[in-house]
């Protein structure tokens, strides 16, 4: 149960509002921070991605069938309990203790933006973002900014 409480307290912190983390906080963001894998944020950011396209506005552009879901659901889970449970629990405990809600939650929004930095960082996704950039009508955008 206890376990099923971080996790829950850790998945919603991923996409949750800004929270502002203490000192207790911030100790937890580096521990995270520094115990994350490459393979870890890989899994973390498989599961932000399932979990956003389950969205009904962006079910048509995927398919992640229920087997897919739940291996990346499980793939998170172990790397949440990793972390919390071995690598970082004194200061998940300390975050917890002196923060209550929004150290922990802080922290691990904090864990999601390293993760997601890997994938906006990409050459890849960095090329296709650009592509908008060059579709922009950039003097027509000019001309609204400029004139009254």
């Amino acid at each position: 149960m206890k376990h099923a409480l971080a996790l829950v307290l850790a998945a919603s912190s991923l996409l949750a509002p800004q929270a502002r983390a203490g000192e207790a906080g911030d100790a937890l963001s580096k521990c995270l921070s520094e115990s994350t894998t490459t393979d870890d944020r890989r899994a973390l950011v498989r599961w932000i991605f399932s979990a956003i396209a389950a969205h009904p506005d962006l079910k048509e552009f995927t398919t992640i069938d229920a087997a897919r879901r739940e291996q990346i659901e499980s793939e998170s889970v172990a790397v949440f309990e990793r972390l919390i449970v071995e690598d970082c629990t004194a200061q998940t405990k300390r975050a917890l203790t002196q923060e209550g809600t929004e150290g922990f939650q802080a922290a691990f929004k904090t864990l999601g933006e390293l993760a997601m930095g890997g994938v906006v960082e990409d050459a890849q996704v960095q090329a296709s973002m650009a592509q908008l950039g060059e579709r922009i009508d950039k003097q027509r955008i000019l001309q609204a900014l400029l004139t009254q």
